[in-house]
């Protein structure tokens, strides 16, 4: 089916930044939606999405244009100095799914998606 047509699946953007407006800056920027324990989704697959320079970002769960499946997502984030040495560069809390603050309804496809993280 297709997305317009009111498929399973949305398709998914937005931009996220540190709350004083400045730019999230890492080796590795990454956004991840993990479904809840209550979500409603028809699959429970996470999606996720590097981080732009300019905070934008677009949700995939494999390939380009997948899409998110429709139902509630915790938001986390892997923010990291170094791919192999590591370094996290936001608060521990908005790696984990049951620690962070930010959750979000998937019900159609978005592109107004705004996150604003503390700094460590």
């Amino acid at each position: 089916m297709a997305v317009g047509c009111g498929g399973p699946t949305a398709q998914v953007s937005g931009h996220a930044r540190f709350d004083d407006g400045s730019p999230i800056k890492g080796a590795v920027r990454s956004i991840i939606f993990v479904p809840t324990d209550d979500t409603t989704a028809e699959v429970r697959q996470s999606a996720s999405g590097s981080i732009a320079d300019d905070g934008s970002f677009t949700l995939v769960r494999r390939k380009a244009g997948d899409g998110v499946y429709k139902g509630k997502y915790a938001v986390t984030f892997m923010i990291l100095k170094d791919p192999k040495a590591g370094g996290l560069l936001v608060p521990e809390k908005y790696t984990f799914r049951d620690d962070t603050p930010f959750t979000v309804e998937v019900t159609g496809d978005r592109d107004d998606l705004l996150f604003e993280l503390e700094k460590p």
